[in-house]
């Protein structure tokens, strides 16, 4: 007689066993996570003890978020972000050199010009690296010269871009820049004349989008005239991703860092990763059609790369060329377009400027040959004091100067640890008293005492462009688009503000400090 039957047996014992292995992949899981919590508490614990340890004082961090909360919370309050107002706030509580996290990242931020000397120019070599969240590691930015890290990178791209802003190749480009801006000039003409309230700064975005097309990649685009146009589509979007308000995923990567492989992963999936496609898709075939020899004959930056291109110690790759190019395009829009709404601004807001540069441009139209120009627009003291004023109190860019300790060092009694990240903050420096008399009020005139030697004087303390050997590369470009279309729009119009608007508010998104509200002004054309 069977007692048991076999196979019932064996169904049991894989039952058992199946639900053994179960409750230890239950287990394991479990105890994974248990364990990575108590890591994080732990990890996060010892970083926020750093500051002490260094002898920093700065706002107290949130457990899990770090500092980022208050910004956070400040946002939702405001219902903008108003973080280079509270960072001139934390340098007034806790002094010229204090800590903040973001999330779990400790940053040393600097404002006093001797700090900021000792560690981005004397001892850059341990401070030559650029922080990058990792999540934008997967994006179509990281071998250019705007996000790469490594100071090796760096300066091979920046000996192969560098040469485009020559002055010779400069004053090619400055015709180019002309053609557009009278375009810019017959559309502010035309809205003007309607009656109608427009913002200007739309206005700027479409020229400075126009300009970037023919001068980077000899694209004729018509931004300033078409809303739909595919290069302003694009390029809006990827502008409006990069702020962290927009992705949850890019938010989560700051808080989380410790995930930093599941963020590169994640990256593809984020609004930032879908506006790039287009765009580096498009930059890819104009320079398929460039090696052709389509538009040979042009002064451009992707036509100086790719003369290069076969050069083994100057020369680009294929994917190095589409992403400066890129870099090019969404550094040189927005924050040019967003410093002359500034200037436009101010220049509205205080007519007696406006009017002595007014009367500075018409003395060059009489007195020097060939009126405005690109040599007679570089020798106007008063324009340089105006843009160099407007770029002091509304610097466009504001998260961008930072570099990563790369061994323990001590400088001025201040120890920095491998791995810390030391910030500058152009607005923080700007408005510092100690580096500026009365730094609240716009006053150009604060710069004619440099005219002797304006660029040494100021070197340290007034830093839009950065500070060190990585400050931009298109700095003279940025400043030739500025006061050429600056000086021609005061040229032909009076600006005045409207009664009623809302004085302009600055918004930072991370990385641009933009106005909050369209900027919508008086033009009325001179006689």
């Amino acid at each position: 007689m069977i007692l048991f039957d076999q196979s019932e047996i064996t169904k049991s014992a894989e039952r058992e066993m199946g639900g053994m292995m179960a409750f230890l992949i239950l287990t394991a899981i479990l105890v994974s996570f248990i364990t990575f919590i108590g890591y994080i508490l732990v990890t996060r614990r010892e970083r926020f003890r750093l500051r002490e340890k260094i002898r920093l004082t700065g706002p107290e961090p949130h457990w899990f978020l770090g500092n980022l909360k208050e910004i956070v919370e400040r946002k939702e309050k405001l219902g903008y972000d108003d973080s280079n107002e509270w960072f001139n706030v934390l340098h007034k509580k806790f002094g010229e050199t204090f800590g903040i996290y973001f999330g779990t990242q400790m940053n040393i931020v600097l404002s006093n010009e001797e700090d900021i000397k000792e560690v981005f120019i004397k001892n850059f070599s341990n401070f030559s690296d650029r922080i990058v969240p990792p999540i934008f590691v997967e994006n179509k930015l990281n071998a250019s010269l705007l996000q790469n890290t490594y100071a090796t990178g760096w300066k091979h791209t920046r000996s192969a871009i560098a040469p485009i802003f020559a002055t010779g190749k400069m004053k090619a480009m400055h015709e180019t820049i002309n053609s557009k801006i009278e375009t810019f000039l017959e559309i502010l003409k035309e809205k003007s004349e309607s009656g109608e309230k427009w913002d200007i700064y739309e206005d700027f975005q479409g020229l400075t989008l126009d300009v970037i097309g023919k001068c980077a990649f000899a694209i004729d685009s018509n931004c300033q005239r078409d809303r739909n146009d595919v290069f302003y589509v694009n390029a809006r979007k990827f502008i409006s991703n990069i702020d962290i308000r927009h992705s949850k995923i890019i938010a989560a990567s700051f808080i989380l860092p410790e995930l930093s492989w599941l963020w590169r992963f994640m990256y593809k999936y984020t609004g930032l990763a879908a506006a790039e496609i287009p765009l580096v898709d498009g930059l890819s075939d104009v320079y398929e059609r460039r090696r052709r020899g389509e538009g040979s004959d042009s002064v451009d930056l992707l036509k100086l790369l790719l003369d290069r291109e076969d050069d083994k110690t100057k020369g680009m790759t294929k994917q190095e060329v589409i992403e400066n190019c890129f870099a090019f395009l969404l550094a040189g829009y927005e924050t040019t377009s967003t410093a002359m709404t500034y200037c436009s601004y101010l220049l509205s807001k205080y007519p007696e400027v406006q009017q002595k540069l007014n009367e500075e441009i018409e003395e060059t139209k009489r007195t020097k040959q060939g009126g405005l120009n690109y040599d007679s627009i570089h020798q106007m003291k008063y324009l340089d004091d105006v843009y160099k004023e407007t770029l002091r109190y509304y610097p466009p860019v504001i998260h961008f100067i930072n570099r990563s300790c790369l061994s323990d060092i001590t400088i001025r009694g201040q120890f920095f640890p491998k791995g810390s990240v030391v910030t500058c903050l152009p607005h923080t420096v700007h408005r510092n008293e100690s580096n500026w008399e009365n730094p609240d009020e716009f006053n150009p005139d604060r710069f004619l005492d440099t005219n002797e030697d304006r660029s040494s004087t100021t070197q340290l303390k007034w830093i839009p462009f950065g500070v060190g050997p990585r400050y931009c590369v298109g700095m003279r470009f940025a400043e030739m688009e500025f006061k050429t279309t600056i000086a021609k729009l005061i040229e032909k119009f009076e600006l005045s503000v409207i009664k009623g608007e809302p004085d302009l508010i600055p918004d930072c998104n991370g990385v641009i400090m933009r106005p909050k509200d369209p900027v919508r002004l008086n033009l009325k054309l001179r006689k």
